[in-house]
Parts: C-alpha cells; structure tokens; sequence
C-alpha cells in the first residue's frame, strides 16, 4: 500500500507531520476503513478527498488517547503552588487536546484542592469518541497509573466499569470538538495552558501556527505546560521558560514586533464553540490580518465584536452634547461594547477637540480595520507614522495591510522601518 497520499491527506487536515507516526499504525488505520467502507485502496482515496465525514473516521480510528490522571505530576504541582491563595473570579485553563478527560479533570482537582472557588477548565479535542468518554467521567484502573494527590482522593466512587468521578468535579470542566490546528478554541483567553504531547506530531508550519495561537489566547503573564520533548525555539518569540524541574512551563512575555512579522503565512480561524460546538469541524478561515487586529485591539482595551450586533446608543443615551467631554478611554468604552461605527464619530469629535495625535488615528485606523474598510485604516495609520514616524504598531499594521493587498515592495519597506525602530527603542 503507498501511505504517501494519505499522509498528505491528513496533514492537510490536521497538520501531521508525514513521519509523526509509525507507518504500520498508519497502513492498520486505513485498512480498518477500508474494510469498513468496503473500499479497494484507490476508492478510499478517492472516498477521502470527497467526503469529510470520512475524513473524520479516519482520523478517529489513528488518534490514540494516552493519558492517565496527573500525568507527569510536577506541572500539577506548580499549578497547585501558582493557584493557592488567589481570589480571581475568572480564572480559566484550557487542556488542548485533552483526551478522554483525564487532564482537564487533574487541572480541575488541582484547582479545587488549591481552594479556588471560582474558575473554569475548558476541555477540547478532535476526537468525539474520546470527548463522550470524558463526558460520561467513568475511568478504569488503567486511568490511575500515579499516585493521586490526598486532595482528589475523595472525587472518585467504585463502579462496575471502575471509578466514576463526582458531579461537583465534572461540573467545572466543559467540553468541546475541534481542530486545533485549524486555531479553533472557545472565545476567550486563558491563566493556563496545558498543551502537552501534540506538537511533536506537527509539521513546522503547524507548529508555528499553534504556538502563535497559544500565545494569542494566553493572559499577560500567563503559562503554558508543554510536553517534555516540546520546549521548542518557536516559543522564543514570545515565552521565558519558568526554571522549575519536570514542569516544562513557559510563562508568556513581551513578543518582538520583528518576529510579529514573521507570521504572515500562518491563516487564523474564526470559531466560538462557547456559543456553536461544531462537530463537522468547518471553522470559517479569516486572514491573518485579522487575527493580528484583534490581538491589537485586546491590547488597548477593546473586542473585536461586529458592529450590528449591538445597537448605536440614542442621543437621550448620549446627552445633547458630549464631544467637549470625550475622553480616549470613553471611546475604548463605546468600541468594546461593539459600535464601532459610533466609535469613529467620537475619535473623530476627540481629533478635533484636542488636535491630531498619533495614538487616536492609530486607534481610528485598528476601528476602521475591524470594520473591513482597509482604505481608511491605510490612510490613518499614515497620519499617525506622519506625526510619529517610529509609531510601531501602525507600521506593523501598514506592513501588513500592503502585504495582504499584494504590495510586496511597499511592505518591505515598512517591515524595514520596523526593525529599523525596534533597534532604536532597544538601543534607547
């Protein structure tokens, strides 16, 4: 049997790289389906480049769950030592992928026993054999291969199939279905990350692509786990590794601008299961121009949310008279409540109360932008680079819009003055 096509095939459809997996495994998987399908070996080729669903089966029948409760226990004890004692009302971790449940569980346990009475654990995977596992929480003794911490001792009842974990510690834990090679995870950022054991299965360019998405929806000074064969120079652009042994933590910092434009390659995906878990797993592709706006807006205070899914205020809402009052931050306000629109019109009043400033049109233009007229997110980030030349976001910005508009050699020029200026702020 020649494997190469269906290699190709799947690392089209979830970035594996073609020698990530032992072969045999591969040829066992394909003739599995084969058999089920009734297929010859050209027919499921021709069976797979034409239906998604199976597609989806074959997928399923490669991807072997390998996990047990707290795993390589030292992650969970760091977790345990940076959650204690903390008050947050929203702390959140993602396990990704996670299985048949058994780590995002652990994660939940850790922060119960650390005495969090708030938190949330985000459970998602590709396989919907292994999230019906995780869902029904019912584990046999090959599930608890180390010891458990005296906390989560307690969690666990004997049943006939083994031990069912308890209600309080399944409520805490949500689950969803989707790539996450397509970038495809619950609207939101994350304290933690786990993402252990799936990297080394990527191609480069997946890799790449995961590590940039890990860092968009890790928190400031958030940390993510990653297995122990994974503390990989694509994390360099963005974490510090955390010196504590057998974790393999990376907590986020500041990323460079030179390496944010790097990235121009790696397509973002748009996908909310908070709101539509999707099993068929078509995530709607936007460009990576997108996914570094919405970063952007994040970073002054504002979400990417679509003008008409909230109405503009009344004027009874606004007052006869609000332009001599406008601030910067009421318009921040305004735009992360979704009206964009009105939004503009309070940049525009503040320009002309207080005169042309190179954060407000660099602000207008990250609205314009995010409202999809590109010709006027061009135009305000040139007035801001006209008032401050070394205005980095606006030249990454600018870069990237002429990038994507096919003007190579006027992104190249910009991608210049970008490092041009990156080396003038470090050297001042």
């Amino acid at each position: 049997m020649d494997i190469i096509p269906f290699q190709r095939i799947l690392n089209r459809a979830v970035g594996l790289a073609p020698d990530s997996l032992a072969s045999s495994g591969i040829r066992l998987a394909l003739k599995a389906r084969m058999r089920e399908t009734g297929c010859t070996e050209k027919e499921y080729l021709a069976l797979l480049r034409t239906s998604d669903k199976e597609l989806y089966e074959l997928v399923e029948e490669i991807v072997v769950p390998e996990t047990w409760f707290f795993r390589d226990g030292k992650p969970f004890e760091l977790l345990f030592e940076m959650s204690s004692g903390r008050k947050d009302k929203d702390f959140r971790v993602l396990s990704a992928p996670c299985s048949t449940g058994e780590e995002p569980y652990s994660i939940a346990m850790t922060l119960m026993g650390a005495g969090l009475k708030s938190f949330r654990v985000d459970g998602v995977d590709i396989s919907e054999r292994a999230l019906r596992k995780a869902k029904e929480a019912i584990y046999p003794e090959n599930s608890f291969r180390t010891k458990l911490p005296f906390y989560a001792e307690r969690c666990f009842s004997e049943c006939q199939q083994g031990r069912k974990l308890n209600k309080a510690v399944r409520d805490t834990v949500r689950f969803f279905s989707c790539n996450l090679v397509d970038s495809c995870l619950p609207h939101g950022r994350y304290d933690v990350i786990f993402c252990r054991n799936l990297l080394i299965y990527l191609d480069e360019d997946s890799r790449k692509c995961l590590a940039s998405m890990l860092n968009e929806k890790l928190k400031e000074e958030g940390v993510l786990f990653v297995g122990h064969a994974e503390m990989l120079p694509i994390f360099n652009d963005w974490f510090t590794p955390i010196r504590k042994q057998g974790t393999f933590a990376l907590r986020k910092g500041k990323r460079k601008v030179s390496a944010l434009l790097q990235n121009s390659s790696c397509a973002a995906k748009d996908y909310s299961p908070d709101t539509a878990p999707n099993s068929n797993r078509r995530p709607v592709a936007n460009s990576t121009l997108k996914h570094v706006v919405q970063s952007d807006l994040h970073r002054v205070g504002l979400s990417p949310v679509q003008e008409q899914d909230h109405p503009a205020a009344t004027k009874e809402e606004r007052g006869p008279d609000d332009s001599a009052e406008l601030t910067l931050d009421e318009i921040k306000k305004m735009a992360d409540m979704g009206r964009i629109l009105e939004a503009l019109k309070m940049c525009e009043g503040l320009l002309l109360q207080s005169g042309p400033d190179p954060d407000l049109f660099h602000l207008s233009g990250l609205l314009h932008e995010a409202g999809g007229n590109i010709p006027m997110a061009e135009e305000f980030y040139g007035k801001a680079l006209y008032l401050e030349p070394d205005h980095m976001e606006s030249l990454v910005h600018l870069s990237l819009l002429l990038e994507n508009r096919g003007d190579l050699r006027k992104a190249e020029i910009m991608r210049n003055r970008v490092r041009r200026a990156e080396k003038r702020n470090e050297a001042g």
